[in-house]
This record gives structure tokens, C-alpha cells and sequence, in this order.
């Protein structure tokens, strides 16, 4: 493993050879319960984009530091950046609405993130070798959209899964509601998508079908004691892949792929249409970000009319 050279990556994510044929991604940004940052999922993209091609690494493991594997996008990093221009800025005006309504420009950022891996350059990444996601903790939003797209998922026990989104006034947007519905079926997903509630591994496990191998961890078992223990059942399973032929694995993984067909054109026709337009320069998820932001439940405005159909 020695003669593998990984692109430089900043403290936020670590890199390791755990065993032989075997990357693994650690996010580390433990405070922030590894919320995702612009800068970690472009580092996240040049990894993955070189593993792709590393002819001597067959399986990646994908697992967070601390109390989380993934909380999402980082909101307040996502609140910045419209105070200063960023996401929004350049809007049209819908003639029918006679309201701002997010741009085509935008739009086409938003598709190209999409087709260029998802959040964290995962949840709609379409590669040709499996994926395992070692959770220990939270795993909410986009961790949980990166976790739908993963092959393998090995959780503890007193982990914990949501899908958020709607409670903050925004949607899971990078392939997440797709997936989840291919999974799991139309009203299980209905009930997580819509309602927000978080739920127990447990649960993801039994009732909606998240879960590969759910490791008993107790509540009074140390962060570190947690994580080492998730990687190390995730490990095991890895190493069992690594026992078959690669070109097997990555033909039968492209299979699979091939299984979850036009999943993406469901994600990018959602994003572009007028209520979702519309969503991102209204009322409400200004609301829901500044509530999220002050710890306070959020006071929703009524939504506007629309005549459109999907």
C-alpha cells in the first residue's frame, strides 16, 4: 500500500488503508457533527474521482469522526454565502406568479452537482465499486442521502437517521427521496420525507430496510470505543469482498447500478420545477434556515398558488 500517493487533502477528511484493497474516508469535523462544507465535498470529489481509477483499491469505506457520521449541509455555511451573494443571488421573475423565482443558471449549477456525484460527491454517485457506510451516531440530511447511495451500510445500534429537510424549509435534493422510495417503498418514504422524524437504527433496520448489520453499542460505550468498533465490523465486511474477484465485484456493482435506473432524471426534474423555483427565493426557508440558526421553531407562511403539474 505504500506506493499508493492520494491527492492532499485538507484536516477536514482523513485517508487510510485499513487493509489491503481498501480505502477508507473519515469526515473530520467532529464539533460541527461532520457537517458538510463546500471545501470537504471538493476534496471528498478529488479522492473518489482518483479511486475510481486506482486499480489496486476495490472497495471504500465511508464513516465520521466523533458523535456523527454526517449532519447534513453545514447551514450556517449555507447562510453565509447568501448574505454575501452567493446561492440565490441571480433570480428571474415568474409571469405567472409575478414573484422572484430562482434562476436557470442556478438551476444548471445545482444539476451539475447532481450529475457530478451528489452531496459530498456520493449520494448520486454512480460508481463501479461498492461502497460501505460505517455509522456511529448522528446521520441526518445529506449524510443520509450519502448512506441511501452506499451498497453496504454497518450502523450501531444507537445511531440515529432523518431526513430533516422539510422542518428546515428545504428539500433532500441530491437523490436522497428516490433512492429511499426504491428502498423502502412509497409510503415508508412518504413517512420519513414528509414528517422529518428522526428515527433509531433500530427501526431503520426492521421497518425500513436501511441497514446491512446493526452492531449492538451501548449508550455508555466512549465516542472512540463506538467508532473503532463500527469500523472494525465494516472492515470485516470489506475484507470479505476483497476475497472475490474485482472484476466480478465491479461488474455485478455496475449491475446494481444499472438496477436503480433514471433515478437522477427524478432528482433533476424536481429541482427544476416552478414550485421548487420557487421554494428557494420564498418566505419559508429563509425561515427555516434563521430558526435552525436560533434554536426556535420555525412560523411558516402560507404557499403560493400554482397552476403547474409535475
Amino acid at each position: 500500500m505504500s506506493k499508493i500517493q492520494p491527492p492532499k487533502v485538507g484536516d477536514h477528511l482523513i485517508l487510510s488503508f485499513p487493509s489491503q484493497h481498501v480505502l477508507q474516508l473519515t469526515l473530520n469535523r467532529p464539533k460541527q457533527l461532520n457537517a458538510m462544507t463546500d471545501a470537504l465535498e471538493s476534496d471528498l470529489s478529488r479522492v473518489l474521482d482518483w479511486f475510481e481509477t486506482e486499480a489496486s483499491l476495490w472497495v471504500v469505506i465511508v464513516t465520521g469522526r466523533g458523535r456523527g457520521f454526517c449532519a447534513g449541509q453545514d447551514l450556517k455555511e449555507w447562510l453565509e454565502k447568501k448574505k454575501q451573494g452567493g446561492e440565490g443571488a441571480v433570480f428571474e421573475i415568474d409571469a405567472s406568479t409575478h414573484l422572484p423565482i430562482q434562476s436557470q443558471s442556478e438551476i444548471r449549477n445545482v444539476i451539475q452537482r447532481v450529475e457530478s456525484g451528489g452531496f459530498g460527491s456520493i449520494s448520486t454517485r454512480k460508481s463501479s465499486k461498492p461502497f460501505i457506510a460505517a455509522i456511529d451516531g448522528v446521520c441526518m440530511g445529506g449524510g443520509m442521502e450519502i448512506m441511501l447511495n452506499c451498497d453496504l451500510v454497518v450502523a450501531s445500534s444507537r445511531s440515529t437517521f432523518a431526513l430533516p429537510e422539510v422542518a428546515r424549509g428545504v428539500v433532500a435534493a441530491q437523490g436522497g427521496i428516490p433512492r429511499l422510495s426504491q428502498i423502502c417503498g412509497h409510503q415508508k418514504a412518504s413517512e420519513l420525507v414528509l414528517t422529518g422524524r428522526p428515527i433509531q437504527a433500530s427501526e431503520a433496520s426492521e421497518k425500513f430496510n436501511l441497514i446491512n448489520l446493526l452492531v449492538p453499542i451501548s449508550d455508555s460505550v466512549s465516542v472512540d470505543e463506538g467508532q473503532r468498533l463500527i469500523e472494525l465490523k465494516a472492515l470485516e465486511l470489506a475484507q470479505s469482498l476483497t476475497l472475490n474477484s474485482p472484476d466480478a465485484l465491479m461488474v455485478t456493482k455496475e449491475a446494481l447500478v444499472l438496477c436503480k435506473g433514471e433515478l437522477d432524471q427524478v432528482t433533476k426534474k424536481s429541482y427544476s420545477s416552478q414550485r421548487s423555483r420557487h421554494l428557494y427565493l420564498g418566505s419559508n426557508v429563509q425561515e427555516g434556515l434563521l430558526a435552525f440558526k436560533e434554536k426556535r421553531k420555525p412560523k411558516w407562511s402560507d404557499p403560493i398558488t400554482l397552476k403547474s403539474k409535475l
